[in-house]
């Protein structure tokens, strides 16, 4: 790809990959922050990428891994700022608890389960989608989503009890 590719890729791809960071992040200012980020790292990797569907999902692949960094690092800094300062933001955000729940599920994930998961259960894809979005097969999205999942329970100490 040249440099003029990676300028129609901004045109093309920027609202998609602002919009599917903007879910994830629930901020416009991130959203766009890491929007930029990405399309840097697609100009600093331009001579290895191929326009087309391969660049879209590598685009997705990057958006989401700075995304999950994000909320990581967010994770980080409110659990090391006081219990007093949060509780108040919580109040006025409702979304705010969801969010944080969903980053502590995925603190201790490895990043190809946290891809899928994001993939699968924010985007709204298929297992298929989401097995072409991340280069893997079906039965990894599968099993990446069953450690989600138990991960998930254990996290949030849920047992599932079989019915009889």
């Amino acid at each position: 790809m040249d440099e003029s590719a990676v300028t129609a890729a901004y045109h093309q791809y920027a609202r998609a990959i602002w919009r599917r960071c903007f879910t994830v992040l629930r901020n416009e200012a991130s959203a766009m922050d890491i929007t930029q980020e990405v399309f840097i790292r697609c100009f600093r990797h331009h001579r290895e990428l191929r326009a087309g569907r391969e660049l879209l999902g590598w685009l997705y692949r990057v958006a989401t891994n700075l995304c999950l960094n994000e909320l990581r690092d967010r994770h980080t800094r409110r659990t090391s700022s006081s219990a007093a300062l949060e509780a108040p933001a919580l109040g006025r955000e409702p979304e705010a608890v969801m969010r944080l729940m969903t980053a502590e599920i995925l603190l201790g994930l490895d990043r190809r389960s946290q891809e899928v998961a994001f993939y699968v259960f924010v985007d709204g894809m298929t297992h298929g989608e989401a097995a072409e979005v991340a280069g893997v097969s079906e039965r990894t999205v599968r099993y990446s989503l069953s450690r989600f999942l138990d991960h998930g329970r254990k996290k949030l100490k849920v047992s599932l009890q079989e019915e009889t």
